[in-house]
């Protein structure tokens, strides 16, 4: 009860800040923080889009950091959906949906999907709120202003868990004047719709609102010769309601409230290897399989699954309310509060064995609550620009892993009955931080800053009796309460107004935790993980052509990783450790070039060199292990890369816009993706490895600008190549890989209109 007491005084008290300034102060202007109104969000064009990547509104060149900005609009055009499709826009991102979860890794650098009571390493914030749950992420991507995804750590800035980067997403604000857009779209491959829309404008001289609505069906793209179903299809609906309060001039208050759910039919789970032909479990699958036309042993968008248990399925439901409030102070000063609520519900069930066999399935429900509350007020002394603050977290999660295990006698007697784990944790943080900005040269430009972490986790982990024999039931309680520190450092200098160059050294602290999944902690007693830490130097260069011929970005970098927490497949379960010693090196290009007014061009590409230096790999689990042997065996990955960390990943585009007539215009662009070799596991088993693969993206479209309407035709992976998000081994199911399916080509027709 105490915390509760204590994290509802915070809200409480965050919320009445800006009343009391406005009682202390007259207020003359607006700050463009977090709390930034429609016109303020409204970018020119290229690097002139305004950024708060640095807890102030900047220009994207004058930031002196690793930033990719995508607008809402191009992500519109491209008929983004979900939140995964941003990596192709983004050097040395990698984002992978597995089963419900996503997970994300930027230089190489993550935590993997697979302990279900992970934060990712990679921090994801809507509206300046932090999110602590990859479930989140499950919301559709509707009514964005832009995304900003900043590499490299970013402790001392945005603070929980940006160990690795933070991704931004700023929503559309509510506007001054009238205005709206409906859209709707059909697909044709996999036969799929969606429609979204918002209504924006005045309600009273000081009160606006702006409300949105996207809701749609995908179409499953993975034939089950089983259940003789399209599995994995996506229906998914989300609302939003905003309202935006500017009783006097420098003085706002925006609350929006959204709603968001996503429902995933089947999975796309498939074989890639089956086990030796000497192997009587994997010929027992292949005598199952063969009714339906035999295994399936490589990849493919067709599988073999059925359960007793019903379809595969994921739901994720998610409640969001957001309070944020900008008041100016006079003389500078300008004091910015954001307050946040999130409730997620999920479940998901998965047939794991990936056969008609009623070997093993997973069932996983998941109840988590968070509140969160920042506090900041910035000022400007002449060349000198200061923001001090204050974060406030609290989240409490109630997850159930069940695995069943109803094995039919096909040499798996340990595996029977049903594996029940309940998992609670509670986790509390409190930081406040300073950062600071200095002209001291014409051009030359120092930051500064620092943040201090104060984190408690409770937790309780349980495998109730009545599982297999092998799995020892267990009750387990931890808490840990640490103390991070993080900061930064910059030199910039502007040599001319369309170029910088800039070097930075900055750091990255994510808390330990516990290990929320793992049948075997009653015999290893492996329950805790420990903090990891991250060091990072960085230099770059910024450079725009006169009258906007062309935007260059180029960063190099080199990060180091103390135990990196890593979440692998020890063969039952997804498990967390720590890596001793990571290293991650690379360079990252990014172009545009615009040599004339209707014709463009560009891409980005990244080199990347992201292995372990110092790991004693995940415990492998023995299926039948001998009674006076260990439960499991590691093996040292020194030396090798990384997960999610391919060395080469590029994109290329070409875009042509020129007018058809008076009122028409005519749009087009192209782009290819390419993807390096990815290893999935960090067992570096070749069925776990991803080929090099590249697919293509293209956009075809009619605008009229006058009457506000286009139509369009939008290609994703035109040559429906074969990629997958997750891979991982199954010794105890005779040594076959599992491996989940990336979609395939889609072509869809959308129809807009503006008014």
């Amino acid at each position: 009860m105490k915390l509760f007491r204590n994290h509802r005084m915070g809200l409480l008290l965050g919320a009445a800040l800006p009343l009391v300034a406005a009682s202390a102060g007259t207020a003359v202007a607006q700050d463009t923080g977090a709390g930034e109104t429609a016109t303020q969000q409204t970018a020119a064009t290229g690097n002139d889009i305004i950024v708060t990547a640095t807890r102030r509104p900047q220009t994207l060149l004058d930031v002196p950091l690793s930033v990719a900005v995508v607008s809402g609009d191009s992500l519109a055009k491209m008929g983004t959906r979900q939140f995964n499709d941003l990596q192709g826009s983004v050097p040395n991102l990698q984002i992978d949906q597995t089963n419900g979860n996503f997970v994300i890794n930027m230089r190489g650098l993550g935590s993997g999907g697979g302990n279900l009571a992970f934060e990712q390493s990679v921090g994801f914030f809507v509206d300046g709120v932090y999110s602590g749950r990859s479930r989140s992420l499950q919301t559709a991507m509707m009514d964005v202003a832009r995304v900003e995804v900043v590499r490299g750590p970013q402790g001392a800035l945005f603070g929980k868990n940006t160990d690795a980067g933070a991704i931004s997403v700023i929503t559309a604000a509510p506007t001054r004047d009238f205005e709206g857009r409906v859209s709707a779209g059909y697909e044709f491959e996999n036969q799929g719709w969606n429609a979204e829309g918002y209504l924006s404008g005045p309600i009273t001289d000081s009160l606006s609102a702006r409300f949105s609505a996207q809701g749609g069906h995908a179409g499953g793209y993975m034939w089950n010769r089983a259940t003789k179903t399209d599995d994995n299809s996506n229906d998914y609906l989300g609302l939003r309601g905003q309202l935006l309060f500017e009783p006097m001039q420098g003085m706002s208050a925006k609350l929006k409230v959204e709603y968001g759910k996503n429902n995933y039919n089947g999975n796309n789970l498939a074989y890639n290897g089956l086990g030796a032909s000497t192997n009587p479990v994997s010929n027992a699958i292949r005598a199952i399989d063969a009714p339906y036309g035999g295994a399936i042993e490589t990849p493919s968008f067709t599988r073999i699954q059925s359960s007793p248990y019903g379809r595969g399925f994921s739901r994720t439901e998610n409640w969001n309310v957001t309070l944020t409030t900008d008041t100016d102070l006079g003389g500078g000063v300008k004091l910015t509060t954001i307050t946040g609520y999130q409730h997620i519900k999920a479940r998901t069930n998965t047939d794991i064995d990936i056969s008609p066999l009623t070997l093993v399935d997973n069932l996983h429900t998941e109840s988590t609550t968070q509140l969160s509350e920042e506090a900041r007020v910035s000022a400007s002394i002449g060349k000198l620009s200061l923001i001090a603050g204050l974060q406030y977290y609290y989240a409490q999660s109630h997850i159930v892993q069940g695995v069943y295990w109803n094995n039919p006698g096909l040499a798996l007697p340990l595996f029977v009955g049903n594996s029940i784990l309940p998992f609670d944790q509670k986790s509390e943080s409190i930081s406040p931080f300073l950062a600071g900005n200095l002209e001291i040269l014409p051009g030359l430009t120092i930051d500064g800053s620092v943040r201090y972490s104060d984190e408690t986790k409770q937790a309780r982990m349980q495998q109730l009796p009545g599982g297999p024999s092998a799995f020892l039931p267990y009750d387990i309680r931890g808490r840990r309460h640490e103390k991070l520190w993080d900061y930064s450092g910059k030199v910039s200098y502007k040599f001319n107004q369309r170029g910088q160059i800039y070097v930075s050294y900055a750091t990255g602290s994510k808390g330990g935790g516990f290990v929320a999944n793992d049948t075997q902690l009653g015999r290893t007693g492996k329950y805790q993980f420990d903090p990891e830490r991250a060091r990072s130097w960085e230099a770059g260069l910024k450079l725009r052509g006169e009258g906007g011929l062309y935007d260059l970005n180029l960063a190099v970098f080199n990060t180091n990783f103390d135990n990196l927490q890593v979440s692998s497949f020890n063969g039952v379960n997804f498990v967390t450790g720590n890596a001793a010693k990571v290293r991650s090196r690379g360079v990252e290009l990014e172009g545009d070039l615009r040599p004339v007014s209707f014709f463009s061009v560009g891409g980005n590409v990244a080199l990347l060199d992201a292995k372990y230096q110092s790991y004693m790999g995940p415990c492998i689990y023995n299926p039948n292990p001998d009674p006076n042997a260990p439960p499991c065996v590691t093996s040292n990955l020194a030396g090798y890369r990384l997960t999610r960390a391919p060395k080469w990943k590029w994109t290329a585009y070409a875009q042509v816009d020129t007018p058809l007539s008076d009122a028409l215009q005519f749009s087009a662009r192209g782009q290819v993706n390419y993807t390096g070799l990815t290893n999935y596991q960090d067992t570096q088993n070749p069925a776990t490895m991803m080929p090099a693969y590249t697919t293509v993206d293209a956009r075809v479209a009619v605008t009229n600008k006058a009457q506000g309407w286009d139509v369009a035709v939008v290609g994703r992976n035109l040559t429906n190549t074969i990629s997958w998000s997750q891979a991982f081994g199954l010794p105890e199911i005779s040594g076959a890989t599992g491996v989940f399916i990336n979609p395939g080509r889609t072509i869809t027709l959308q129809v807009s209109k503006n008014f």
